[in-house]
């Protein structure tokens, strides 16, 4: 009996992928939600999901469970959410906390004492029009302190992490999104990229 009970255990801490529905027992604060099969139908919102969790190495089902629970949070705002979570050292619901008291994320980066234009200083510099002024003016008042506006945030996360997780040049990924909608179609098209270079190069190793 007490094998069958650590088989039964065994199977709940494997992750399920049926038709979509990821099934994954969650930890600590997210506990609660062990019961909940989250459902991502869409393919692009679901790579972007894990390529998240894979560069800010947190466990994927934590960040699917953060934005089913917090329907306020836009996709394109998780990438500065967990960066905020990694470089501050904070668990994912006391940034929600404060979003959700009405705190800008620059308001939450200072209360971290993260200041934006260092953390931020590798990608502001291509960061201009028409994604907003906030590098023209830093570049004319390097002593004086940048409010960046949300939007300004949301686009400077992900800037960075698709640079980063990518290798691709901050440039490279700001030219990408003048082509597309969103950030989550510019991760498709590199997510895409690279899922095929891995599979030519697969191919050219069983040819060696």
């Amino acid at each position: 009996m007490s094998n069958l009970k650590f088989k039964l255990k065994s199977l709940l801490i494997v992750p399920l992928f049926l038709a979509g529905f990821l099934i994954i027992p969650l930890s600590q604060s997210y506990a609660k939600d062990l019961d909940i099969g989250v459902s991502i139908r869409n393919d692009n919102l679901r790579d972007f999901y894990f390529s998240i969790g894979d560069y800010y190495s947190v466990p994927v089902e934590e960040v699917v469970v953060v934005k089913k629970r917090t329907p306020f949070i836009l996709e394109e705002e998780i990438p500065i959410l967990f960066l905020i979570v990694r470089e501050a050292a904070v668990e994912p619901d006391l940034i929600i906390k404060l979003r959700r008291d009405g705190y800008s994320w620059h308001e939450i980066m200072l209360k971290f004492g993260l200041k934006p234009e260092r953390v931020f200083e590798k990608y502001i510099v291509v960061y201009g029009p028409p994604y907003g002024k906030a590098w023209g003016y830093y570049k004319n008042h390097p002593r004086k302190v940048v409010i960046l506006h949300d939007r300004d945030l949301i686009e400077l996360s992900n800037i960075k992490f698709l640079s980063e997780y990518y290798y691709k040049r901050p440039e490279v990924v700001v030219e990408y999104k003048r082509k597309y909608p969103t950030y989550i179609d510019v991760h498709h098209v590199f997510y895409v990229e690279k899922k095929g270079k891995h599979e030519h190069e697969f191919k050219h190793y069983k040819h060696l």
